[in-house]
């Protein structure tokens, strides 16, 4: 009961940090504490936890029917196995959204993409949100979608086992450095072309195939993919270029999981409903 009113007290002052935030008052919010205690009753997650990712959203410029939306797929990260913090996946979720484009109807799907891929391969979900925040923007601009950007992420980490940031790092530095016309015209002198027919970049995930199949059967102490390795990245970033260019199979495994694992929070949501924990929440 001690704990029930402290957590009542604590719900209604993030309510009001809430109501300063969008300038509406308490009673406008109705709605919000509305759909938190739904999700909190029938998933058996915490509503002030829910509540405080509210206030992250909204200050994101999150607000009404999206924010409800949004709410509801960060609320089933609690329940499955790879999230850890909800307050970091929430500051990942508005990354995605601000990054990749493709509004909240899409939010479940796109964390669910991350589980699949933190369930099936030697990375975490907090490492791959990480590297969205850290080398979406970059990657976007490049061509690419998130399922690629886990798939690269995740063939370099789970090789390496170095820390994400590093790792992101190296990738923005990367993905930054392919694009130049000097390095399209340098990799051209190996046979990879790295342009489309209409001139324009072929993306990060095809660029990493073709640069894979034209160095198949080269040692790394080859000075050919030794000048390669250091155009792409230099020499500070040589020890990602070389796994993210070796394993791109593993790559294309993580993205083929990412894709077909969309709906991997759902699946894990309801499996959560059997932990007597979660019974108690409800």
């Amino acid at each position: 009961m001690a704990n029930a009113v402290n957590e009542a007290i604590n719900f209604q002052r993030e309510m009001v940090k809430i109501s300063q935030v969008t300038g509406k008052t308490v009673s406008q919010l109705k709605d919000l504490d509305n759909t938190i205690t739904h999700l909190s009753t029938s998933l058996g997650v915490s509503s002030k936890e829910l509540l405080g990712v509210g206030r992250i959203l909204a200050q994101a410029g999150i607000q009404a029917n999206d924010l409800k939306i949004a709410l509801a797929a960060l609320a089933k990260t609690t329940l499955a196995p790879t999230f850890e913090d909800i307050n970091k996946t929430a500051e990942g979720a508005v990354a995605i959204l601000a990054q990749f484009g493709k509004g909240v109807g899409a939010l479940e799907q796109q964390l669910g993409a991350i589980n699949a891929v933190a369930g099936k391969f030697a990375v975490e979900s907090g490492d791959l949100i990480g590297a969205v925040r850290r080398v979406g923007g970059v990657f976007v601009e490049a061509g690419g979608d998130l399922e690629e950007l886990l798939g690269l992420f995740t063939s370099v980490r789970a090789t390496t086992r170095e820390s994400a940031e590093s790792i992101a790092t190296g990738l923005r530095t990367i993905f930054t450095r392919i694009q130049r016309p000097k390095t399209i015209d340098f990799m051209r002198e190996y046979g990879v072309e790295l342009t489309s027919l209409d001139g324009k970049f072929v993306g990060p995930m095809e660029a990493v195939k073709r640069l894979n199949a034209a160095l198949q059967g080269l040692d790394q102490g080859d000075i050919r993919f030794v000048q390669i390795a250091e155009q792409l990245g230099g020499f500070r970033q040589i020890g990602k270029v070389i796994p993210l260019l070796k394993q791109y199979e593993l790559a294309e495994k993580a993205r083929q999981e990412a894709v077909k694992g969309g709906n991997s929070l759902d699946r894990d949501a309801i499996t959560a409903q059997q932990a007597l924990a979660v019974q108690i929440m409800k």
